[in-house]
Parts: C-alpha cells; structure tokens; sequence
C-alpha cells in the first residue's frame, strides 16, 4: 500500500518540492530554496496600495476573498488573488514554490470536491475595513490549461501572506473564462464555463449554478464517491478523495508558510521577526486542524464502509514526520 506524497502536508516552513514518506526534507534543500527565493524577492520591488471594497459575483453567488487577500488597484490595474479568483472559476491551482511556478487546470471531480469546500468559507465575509498593504514583486511563472502564459510587458504579480496576486484581465485572458470590471460600481462578475452552459440548456426556472451546488450535501457527496445511492463505496473513491483534499492543503500551506519564511527572513527587527514567527506558528496550527479534519472524515468513512483503517496511521507518521523535518529546517535557517 503506498503512503501518498500528498499526505506530506506542509513542507513545512520551507516550501520545497514534494517528498515522499521515505524522504524527510533536508535543511541544505531546505537552505538552497529559501536562499534563491529570498534573493529573488530582495532584488523585487515593493508596492504600497490601497485595498478596494469591491462587489464579486461568481455563477451569481456573492463571494469575497478569505481574511487577509484583498483586490487592489495599481498603475491602473486591478489585481486580485489568484487562487480565490481560480477557485471560483472552478479551476485547480499548484504552486511549485521552488521555481515559483503556478498552474491552473481543470479540475478532477475530486479536486473539485476541495474547491466548494474552500468556496462555502467564503460565502460570507466581514465588513470591509480600508487598509494599506505593501507586497513584493514576485517573478512567478504561469502555466494555464497546459499553456506557458506571459504577464503583460510593464505589469507584474505580487505576493502578499502565501498569496499571489495578479492583473484581473491577465486572469481572465488565461484562464479563458469572461470576467468583468465595472470601474464606476467596483465590481467583478465572473462565470465558470460550467455554469455558462448551464445556462444555455436551463429551463426557465433558472436551476444549474455551478457555485450554488456548494450549498447543497448531496452535490458534494456524490462528487467524491460517498453518495447517497445504495451501493458500497469503494476504498479506493475514499482514498482518493482523501489524498485530493490533502494533495490541495500541501499546496495552500507550501505558498502561505513560504510567504511567511520570506517576510521572517527579510524582517529588519527582532519585534517584527516575533510577531511573524507568532503568525507562522498561528498558521501551523490551523493547517495542522485542516489535515486533522480530512483525516477524521476520511477514517469515519472507511468505518462505515467496513475497511481497514491502517491507512490512517501512515497518513499521520508521514505528515508528523514532514512537518518535524520543515520546522528543524527552518529553524537551522533562522537561528
């Protein structure tokens, strides 16, 4: 039985290529990423923008970016966060953070499972309070669709807590859906091609949302193989689905613990050094709660279902074990 290099969670606070069970990282890996990275981003510029309270719709469902990502305005263009933007087009995003790398794909009908998971969080969203935010020019490479996409010559990305930020109708060129502007409401209305063909086939009672679907237990449930229907579900649709969510937590935690590493690292003080240390160790905590949740969903299914749950122990080593081996390493970097 294979431990999947998804179940190695975090790399840890370094963000290096994925590793395998048998591979713990190594703090000179470790040391040749952070190094590279980090001049990369030193030798950036660094913008100071306003945010923006701006009005998103997405397949007619509101929604707003998680705390802390914001949409921003500069040299007259609008940026937003990549992945929020991604996932609300129904899209999969991967950062390969040691070549600072980002793809965007169609996803699987697992994959697809984690997105509506991650859009049901952003349903709602706080008041919007005016801030001023500075981030680092990042020299990212983007793939859309299995296609090399080149930034705009004169415009750029941005990174900002583990998130990318990019030119909105960058975005919407690449990923080839229709996304919107409406400078006088500050607005963005977007839809998935899933949803827009929907439309075209719908009654007209107006069913076939693609984003509405995350409201509805069933929807999510037939989608990774635990229907509804009579049949038994297969271990292997249970693993699978399991190994998704894990496969799309490592990417979410290698881009925000390396965005974190960076800050740490170029941090000129010893009190702004601790207040993101304190931040980093907030942000372990809540992927550690992540992966604690996928596991125990995934253990009370194999129950259920009457497997064997030995898998889940190794689920557990491999990521104790890799997030162990992130912490060591980044420790030897810092201190």
């Amino acid at each position: 039985m294979k431990i999947p290099a998804a179940a190695l969670l975090t790399v840890a606070l370094i963000g290096s290529a994925p590793l395998t069970a048998s591979a713990p990282i190594s703090a000179s890996a470790a040391v040749a990423t952070v190094t590279a990275s980090t001049a990369t981003t030193k030798a950036s510029n660094t913008i100071k923008v306003q945010n923006v309270d701006v009005t998103m719709l997405f397949d007619g469902v509101a929604l707003q970016p998680p705390a802390g990502q914001y949409v921003f305005m500069y040299n007259n263009t609008t940026y937003v966060p990549l992945r929020f933007m991604s996932y609300a087009l129904q899209k999969s995003v991967s950062w390969d953070a040691k070549n600072l790398k980002v793809t965007v794909a169609e996803p699987s009908s697992s994959e697809l499972v984690v997105i509506k998971e991650y859009l049901m969080n952003a349903t709602t969203s706080a008041s919007f309070i005016s801030k001023s935010i500075a981030l680092n020019n990042v020299n990212a490479s983007y793939v859309f669709s299995g296609n090399n996409k080149a930034l705009p010559k004169g415009q750029s990305s941005y990174l900002l807590n583990g998130s990318i930020y990019v030119p909105l109708r960058f975005l919407s060129e690449s990923v080839g859906n229709s996304i919107s502007w409406d400078q006088k409401t500050k607005s963005i209305t977007a839809n998935s091609k899933g949803y827009e063909e929907k439309n075209k086939n719908v009654n007209s009672n107006g069913n076939g949302s693609g984003l509405s679907a995350i409201a509805t237990p069933t929807a999510t449930a037939d989608v990774s193989g635990a229907g509804t229907g009579s049949g038994k579900v297969s271990y292997e649709s249970i693993t699978s689905a399991t190994e998704a969510k894990l496969n799309a937590l490592q990417s979410q935690s290698e881009s925000t613990l390396m965005g974190t590493l960076l800050e740490y690292v170029s941090a000129k003080d010893d009190a702004t050094r601790e207040s993101i240390k304190a931040k980093g160790k907030q942000q372990i905590a809540s992927f550690r709660a992540s992966f604690n949740s996928i596991i125990a969903d995934a253990e009370q299914k194999l129950n259920n279902n009457g497997y064997s749950t030995a898998i889940i122990q190794q689920y557990k080593d491999a990521f104790d074990a890799s997030l162990q081996g992130g912490i060591d390493g980044a420790a030897s970097l810092v201190n």
